[in-house]
């Protein structure tokens, strides 16, 4: 392991956090279900004021993703980016939910914050869009130094 190059990295604060998660529009959200993980690329809103991570994720009624949410005791986010010489990353962890229904912006809201749905081959009057809360307890962020 002699010949292996390595690239030191430094703890980002909490500003420079909150900048990257406003300008990263999607990353991985992992659930769990026991031993069994679970993890899906989604679209991210960071509610920093309410500490909180937004998910829009959708439902054809058979929807193994949104199991996983009811199962999961703490979720971890990741984002990040590697662009040759910068590169920085960033881990959200805490308890998940699905928002309630009286707790939802409205769809033009939903639709700036979120963007088009992605779908595959459900059809789309089957689909019910869920907002998915990852209420932060622990975030952090590396980087490479500038």
């Amino acid at each position: 392991m002699e010949d292996i190059e390595y690239v030191y990295t430094v703890g980002m604060d909490a500003k420079t956090v909150a900048a990257r998660l406003d300008e990263s529009p999607s990353g991985v959200l992992s659930l769990a279900d026991g031993g069994r993980a679970y993890a899906i690329p989604v679209h991210v809103t960071f509610d920093d004021a309410g500490g909180r991570l937004l998910f829009r994720l959708s439902d054809d009624g058979h929807s193994e993703k949104m199991a996983f949410v009811e199962t999961t005791d703490e979720a971890t986010f990741i984002c990040y980016d590697d662009c040759g010489d910068e590169s920085w990353s960033i881990m959200a962890r805490g308890t998940v939910r699905v928002l309630p229904n009286e707790d939802l912006p409205d769809d033009a809201t939903i639709n700036e914050l979120y963007g088009d749905v992605r779908i595959f081959d459900e059809d789309v009057t089957d689909l019910k869009l869920h907002i998915i809360e990852l209420t932060i307890d622990e975030l952090t962020g590396r980087e490479t130094p500038r």
